[in-house]
């Protein structure tokens, strides 16, 4: 281990331009530097700018309250609106599912709401704030009618298992798919003036059915109009009954004037076939794309015009305009939330009102490039931010609407970037973030894809490890393939969080969710609990200290562990800290006396003696939302990221909170090595620059003579780097056991360490 010793109030490092034995045998600790700049105590606090994001896949409205709204998220439940839109409260603790579809109101009874999720039926009797599920599916929910007459009878589609109907409400339900071409129906409508009339919209090959029977045979429309693709939602014109369309998957929208009979395209003027929704009322016809945004026709259906101003998502899922007011609609997009409009689409405004926070599950910062990135929490997916979190970028390529538990940055690849979405396993993005692939989709390497925490080898480009929910899994080829490190583990042990510490072989920690912490000493091979002390098993996050590599921080269910031997013992590392849940844990590297801590409903504190101790960030003074996710560093510019259940806030030069009192600021480390002394392995070694310039990282042995030259560069980039020493010398050769010093020269001047090699 590499001992810290702080320099003397005139120690600035040296400037020496050539090895020298004198200086280089001074050169035993890091060296240790002021921060350049220091913001005094109180100024400094906590701002928020998003990501902002929802994906809406439906809307209602109450038929005898219009100022109460519902509306279907995918990922995050149901939200609830009082005022007509203007705020909104999610509710899905009792959902089993959060991938909500479709919603359907009992206009009798509009307490009564149903919502169809990704697999099953549920129902509230109470406006929608709790749910029971009244049918249980393998394939989603894609919609639900009721009955104009039989407010008992209703009918869902799903998207594999065809079409079911329920005579009592929901109480008990039966399929009813004789005749049906495809089982994967998106949309079942009933006819307003004949309910025993169904029409069905259906995947590629089945198209649009009827039955005229409320569903006991079905028969496939014989126009290949509307027979020969998918079709996505079918309406009645209420005015015209006879008068049906139908928004197709990749044709645009169809129309039958003979009551299904006959069908016909009316895309002229409309940019995009890709139709994801549609509204026909009164004599407005409102269609939404999966790119395009929306879509607007009259009565007479000659001509499509755009309706995009304001509307800043393309990708319209879901749409709503009711009877009597046809000026007025609502739009559903894909990540914006809810737009609506009071003028037939002329102008959109979007809503938010509570609608568009974003839980940040997970944070990770490149500080070469100090680029922050979010793995979002209930279907926000993944953002971007190149200017400490004042804006955000959304992938436009990631599938994925599952929670995000892990992202990391490649160490060597600065354009490469992994994440971890649950239930679907690891995908990798080597454009930075903007598209993403699932590199082992056709492998099939990771068995457990409910993925969360992963962590990156330093200095290694695609070496990984994750956990999952049958322990760790390790790719040393960027994510293609995978091989499980499980020997010494439970059988599905569910893995929560992971800590590596470099070296030849590596140390792993991997905590879990009920038996705490398991440990490795070779690589992953081989696991054995380590949970002496540890009173809490729920373990959210792991943290080795990266100035004591034998220290060892838990954040559990009950506060904060600390371990000074690698996990043998542990003890309580709460003083300071209220009641709660430890979600989260953070140091550092160039100014480690700094430990972060996140704690559920709370906020975010900080430690400066090893975690003994702990005190508020500023108060937690501008902090958006006290329910803290997960925590990132950014040391070059002193700037901390809190993951928050209102999207993630930052805070800059917070090394003042530690200044209050009158004491020097926490030191910067710019060179450190690890593991110290080394017997026959590696080393890992990171520096800091901060400001670009030409570098050189050199090692010397006791007579100042160079034994091998690990960095020349004539410009490197600000922030922090990485690199492993393989132990060698300049001509390959093993280096002899002893003491060797470590030089870094840089435009911010020349640091040194020693580093102590053992005989092997």
């Amino acid at each position: 281990m590499v001992v810290v010793r702080h320099p003397s109030n005139g120690s600035r490092g040296f400037r020496q331009r050539g090895p020298n034995p004198l200086v280089l045998a001074c050169l035993l600790s890091f060296a240790l530097l002021v921060p350049a700049t220091n913001a005094t105590a109180g100024n400094q606090v906590w701002s928020s700018s998003g990501p902002r994001a929802k994906s809406i896949q439906a809307i209602a409205r109450d038929p005898l309250n219009p100022l109460r709204m519902w509306a279907a998220t995918f990922g995050a439940g149901v939200y609830r609106s009082l005022d007509g839109g203007s705020t909104w409260t999610a509710y899905r603790d009792s959902l089993k599912n959060t991938f909500v579809r479709c919603l359907a109101v009992n206009p009798a009874n509009p307490d009564s709401v149903f919502c169809g999720t990704n697999d099953g039926i549920f129902l509230s009797t109470d406006g929608g704030l709790l749910w029971r599920e009244i049918l249980p599916t393998i394939w989603s929910v894609r919609s639900i009618a009721i009955h104009p007459v039989r407010r008992s009878i209703l009918y869902a589609s799903t998207y594999g298992s065809g079409i079911y109907k329920s005579f009592n409400g929901g109480a008990s339900w039966n399929t009813i798919n004789l005749g049906l071409v495809s089982t994967k129906v998106r949309n079942v409508a009933i006819h307003p003036a004949n309910p025993e009339t169904l029409f069905a919209a259906t995947s590629i090959g089945g198209g649009v059915h009827f039955s005229f029977n409320g569903g006991l045979t079905w028969t496939q429309v014989a126009d290949t109009t509307a027979s020969g693709g998918a079709i996505e939602q079918i309406q009645f014109d209420l005015l015209r009954t006879n008068y049906i369309y139908a928004a197709t998957i990749d044709r645009g929208v169809i129309r039958s004037t003979d009551g299904g009979v006959d069908w016909k395209r009316i895309n002229r003027g409309l940019r995009s076939f890709r139709c994801r929704s549609l509204a026909v009322v009164d004599t407005v016809r409102y269609v939404g794309t999966d790119s395009a945004g929306i879509w607007v026709s009259s009565v007479n259906d000659t001509l499509w015009h755009q309706a995009n101003t304001g509307l800043t998502d393309g990708d319209v899922e879901g749409l709503l305009s009711l009877q009597g007011s046809p000026s007025t609609a609502w739009a559903g997009t894909d990540w914006g939330g809810i737009y609506r409009t009071d003028d037939r689409g002329a102008s959109w405004a979007r809503l938010d009102g509570g609608l568009l926070k974003t839980s940040g599950f997970s944070l990770a910062v490149r500080t070469s490039s100090h680029e922050v990135y979010a793995g979002l929490g209930f279907g926000d997916r993944f953002w971007r931010s190149g200017d400490q979190g004042n804006t955000w970028i959304r992938a436009v390529q990631l599938f994925s609407h599952d929670s995000e538990h892990g992202v990391v940055a490649d160490p060597v690849n600065p354009q490469t970037v992994y994440l971890t979405a649950y239930g679907q396993g690891v995908y990798r993005s080597d454009d930075n973030g903007l598209s993403w692939f699932h590199p082992d989709s056709l492998g099939h390497t990771l068995k457990n894809l409910f993925v969360r925490r992963v962590v990156a080898w330093p200095g290694q480009s695609g070496h990984l490890y994750v956990g999952t929910g049958g322990g760790v899994y390790e790719t040393t080829d960027g994510a293609f393939s995978w091989k499980p490190d499980t020997l010494g583990m439970p059988a599905s042990l569910s893995i929560r969080s992971l800590a590596l510490v470099p070296g030849s072989p590596a140390t792993l920690y991997a905590g879990s969710d009920s038996s705490g912490v398991y440990r490795s000493t070779d690589g992953g091979l081989n696991w054995v609990a380590t949970n002496s002390g540890l009173t809490s098993l729920f373990v959210h996050d792991l943290l080795v200290d990266s100035m004591r590599a034998l220290t060892v921080y838990a954040a559990t269910d009950s506060g904060v562990f600390r371990s000074t031997n690698r996990g043998d013992t542990w003890v309580a590392a709460r003083n300071g800290l209220p009641r709660g849940e430890v979600m989260a844990l953070a140091q550092d590297l160039l100014h480690p006396t700094a430990i972060f801590c996140g704690v559920f409903g709370a906020g975010v504190f900080e430690s400066q003696d090893g975690a003994l101790s702990w005190k508020p960030v500023f108060n937690q003074t501008g902090l958006p939302d006290l329910n803290v996710r997960s925590l990132a560093v950014d040391g070059s510019i002193l700037t901390l990221y809190a993951g928050t259940d209102s999207g993630v806030a930052s805070l800059s030069n917070y090394l003042s909170v530690t200044a209050v009192d009158g004491s020097e600021p926490a030191p910067r480390v710019r060179l450190a090595a690890r593991p110290v002394p080394v017997r026959g392995g590696e080393v890992q070694i990171l520096y800091s620059l901060s400001r670009g310039g030409p570098v050189s990282l050199m090692l010397y042995n006791v007579h100042g003579q160079c034994v091998r030259t690990l960095v020349k560069r004539d410009m490197e980039s600000p922030g922090l780097h990485g690199l492993r020493w393989d132990g060698r010398d300049q001509g390959g050769r093993a280096t002899a056991g002893g003491v060797y010093f470590l030089r870094l020269g840089s435009p911010d001047g020349a640091e040194g360490i020693k580093i102590v090699v053992l005989p092997k």
